[in-house]
């Protein structure tokens, strides 16, 4: 086991360091005080508060930079592995356990959320945890399993809303099998949440709000489209990236499908079942809720992808020869050098972006919204510089235009309108992953 989580730690370091992205950021910005209380910013977020409580206590002990804001996705990335292998070797093998563990340490899509300051990771850990204590339940009945699955049923329950679907499931299950005594650590996890219910109340309120302001705000966020099935199966067997060639694209993931159909048909369903209620209640039940309100994306339902890699260990075992293993396991690494050598399947790169306005503090900066500026405060940039150009007058002889998600914030291009009828051409441009800026000089 112990060299599966070296190689886990090694895959999760490789660009660890890269700057943080947007929603990053906010959460950076919300640990050191600058968007108010945390208590209060926690309360009103879309998610459940245990995560930034998290990272309240990481930051306060060792400082805000991009490796600590992320220490807690990593850790809790080589403790999804580790669970993942404990899994495996309780309901099948220490055969199982081990090819769970090399497929959960090279997923791309496992090793992506380990390295983002975000609760994605930590809850997949979490519900992996809860899913461990669970099945030892299932199994044997054990006071200790019983409060260390409780404990962690409460734990990953305050940290993301969506995750509420995988408790659900779990309470479906032994309500089908008659062990009450499961359903009682259940429903005491679940009245913890009575204390939160009110500032869910108030963040559902909020959601609606913002989505009034921009539908299409909507479907980044997570609205159904018909793709978000099948797009959630390909990001778990490829990770971020994608191909330009869709003739290409459509020849890898019939490949990988194929793959995946091969291994998946020797599984014993029978006594393997159990995984499916990890894996497909919540990803259902998270669909049909995004009918009503905008919450389903692929990452948001990560933390049933470990139930899926334990499906595919339970095939792989079967086979005699290692042949499929390493056809697996060299696609995950595939994918992920992909991944690593093009940039634009990294994070944003405010940092670079924010070196380049730092380098010239005499001129101002525009954004399509104001509220996008996040990244630029983390990393220095002083508020006052920024404006927003489809709203306010431009001023200054040099302005830095941001052009970050400008077709959600300013479809109609008002901002570049103003521009153009202000007397500023562009004289150049400067691109770096996920955002472009664009340098306007008064004509004049």
């Amino acid at each position: 086991m112990i060299y599966i989580l070296v190689l886990s730690l090694f895959l999760r370091l490789i660009y660890f360091g890269q700057s943080l992205w947007l929603d990053e950021s906010i959460e950076a910005l919300a640990l050191m005080g600058r968007q108010g209380p945390l208590l209060s910013y926690a309360l009103a977020d879309y998610q459940p508060p245990l995560y930034h409580l998290i990272g309240y206590v990481t930051t306060h002990l060792f400082g805000f930079s991009e490796i600590v804001l992320r220490l807690p996705s990593l850790l809790a990335g080589l403790l999804t592995v580790y669970f993942v292998i404990k899994i495996g070797e309780l309901v099948a093998s220490k055969k199982v356990g081990m090819i769970a563990g090399l497929l959960a340490s090279t997923s791309p899509l496992l090793i992506y959320y380990s390295g983002e300051g975000r609760t994605y990771a930590v809850t997949t850990f979490l519900v992996t945890a809860s899913f461990y204590y669970f099945l030892q339940l299932l199994k044997e009945r054990s006071a200790k399993s019983s409060i260390l699955y409780t404990i962690f049923t409460v734990l990953f329950i305050w940290t993301n809303y969506l995750f509420w679907f995988a408790l659900l499931a779990q309470g479906i299950y032994v309500l089908r099998k008659k062990r009450y005594d499961i359903l009682l650590c259940q429903i005491a996890a679940a009245l913890t949440l009575l204390a939160w219910l009110p500032s869910f109340i108030a963040s559902l309120g909020i959601g609606k709000y913002t989505l009034s302001l921009s539908s299409a705000w909507g479907t980044v966020v997570g609205g159904l489209e018909w793709k978000s099935l099948p797009l959630t199966w390909v990001k778990f067997s490829i990770g971020r990236i994608s191909f330009d060639n869709n003739l290409l694209y459509t020849v890898i993931m019939l490949t990988v499908l194929t793959i995946h159909f091969l291994i998946l048909r020797r599984v014993d369903w029978k006594k393997y079942g159990v995984l499916l209620w990890w894996l497909i209640p919540p990803v259902i039940l998270g669909l049909l809720t995004a009918w009503i309100l905008p919450i389903y994306s692929y990452f948001r339902v990560l933390f049933v992808l470990p139930a899926y890699t334990l499906l595919l260990a339970h095939g792989l075992a079967t086979f005699k020869h290692k042949s499929m293993l390493n056809m697996v396991l060299l696609g995950n690494i595939i994918f992920l050098m992909i991944s690593w050598a093009t940039p634009r399947f990294r994070h944003e790169d405010w940092r670079s972006a924010a070196k380049l306005l730092l380098a010239d503090p005499s001129a101002t900066i525009a954004m399509p919204s104001h509220e996008q500026n996040a990244g630029l405060l983390y990393y220095g940039v002083e508020e006052n510089r920024i404006f927003e150009p489809s709203r306010q007058p431009i001023v200054g002889d040099k302005v830095y235009y941001v052009r970050y998600a400008e077709e959600l914030f300013d479809g109609g291009r008002l901002g570049q309108a103003n521009f153009a009828t202000s007397g500023y051409t562009i004289t150049s441009q400067h691109y770096y992953p996920g955002i472009q800026v664009d340098i306007y000089e008064n004509s004049h």
